[in-house]
């Protein structure tokens, strides 16, 4: 099949206004050479920007806080993602394994340990996709919280032992894992911590079949938070927003670029990467871009070793 370059994209106004049209869109994403895009579906596409054949895959609007929510309004609500996967024929979807609340976000202190998340995912996922006829791949995504983080290898293989869909698999998000290490200060310390990671997952290597490409260097912002923690506010809308405004400046979603991300990638053998970036237009959109599909090209002269080594 040959490993598929997309960008992000999601349904809401942000990434919507960017665009005059459909054409406008593919125009934009094959500029760079991309196969399509990954996208989330958090509205309505009135323009019609999304065409079906622009899809790769499907980032399923994934809630954070939900072990004690009810589960047939968690399957409502994730169904309603899935059917939209398979109208569009992604050929993969991702779901966020993971456990945290607003406040957990911001004190630190976690009520459930990795194995009680990726149990209760297990059990959760299956009661969503046993007996269904889905074609894609259903991969599973690690964030820094509890639940799948890629810390430990035997955590990672609990999760996947228990999923019982046949087209299972992971979606590694290099961001997310480098969020892990507050000691990291250069993409290079970024590196040596991923290939450290998959070292240690050398068995379970297959598994990922699908990366999110970015970078986040965060260390020192959270060494800093660290000592001086916002207090969660009651009102939930102001929590919301404390959240998010944290969780910005720890997941920064900028182009992992350097020497070494093209052999990282080559090492995984990935079917899917997925340049994922957050971005303020499209012309910065464009720039990361550039940058990150630059990064998975060979480097044939000392000019462009030279610049992957600036960004």
């Amino acid at each position: 099949m040959g490993m598929k370059i997309s960008m992000n994209f999601s349904i809401d106004q942000d990434d919507l206004g960017r665009y005059a049209n459909a054409a406008d869109l593919r125009h934009f994403y094959e500029s760079f050479s991309l196969s399509g895009l990954e996208v989330m579906p958090l509205g309505d596409d009135p323009q019609h920007l999304v065409e079906k054949d622009m899809v790769v895959g499907v980032h399923l609007c994934c809630i954070t806080d939900w072990m004690d929510l009810d589960q047939a309004m968690l399957l409502s609500h994730y169904r309603r993602d899935l059917n939209y996967a398979r109208r569009m024929r992604a050929e993969y979807v991702v779901f966020h394994v993971t456990q945290v609340s607003y406040a957990e976000s911001l004190t630190y202190e976690m009520r459930h340990s990795d194995s009680e998340v990726v149990d209760a995912a297990a059990a959760f996922i299956n009661e969503l996709l046993d007996g269904q006829d889905y074609p894609f791949w259903f991969l599973m995504e690690n964030l820094w919280w509890p639940g799948l983080n890629m810390l430990d290898a035997r955590i990672t293989e609990r999760l996947l032992a228990q999923v019982h869909y046949a087209k299972k698999g992971l979606m590694l998000d290099t961001g997310h894992f480098m969020n892990s290490n507050y000691e990291l200060e250069t993409p290079a310390d970024a590196l040596a911590y991923l290939h450290q990671m998959l070292d240690e997952h050398e068995a379970l290597l297959p598994m990922i079949r699908g990366i999110h490409l970015n970078q986040s260097l965060s260390g020192h912002y959270m060494k800093d938070y660290r000592k001086h923690p916002l207090i969660p506010k009651t009102d939930p809308t102001e929590l919301a927003t404390q959240t998010f405004l944290h969780i910005f400046q720890v997941d920064q979603h900028r182009p992992f670029a350097a020497p070494g991300v093209r052999e990282l990638v080559s090492r995984i053998d990935p079917d899917y990467v997925t340049l994922e970036y957050i971005t303020r237009n499209r012309k910065e959109h464009a720039q990361f871009l550039k940058a990150g599909t630059d990064a998975l090209k060979p480097v044939t002269t000392v000019r462009e070793l030279a610049a992957r080594s600036s960004i």
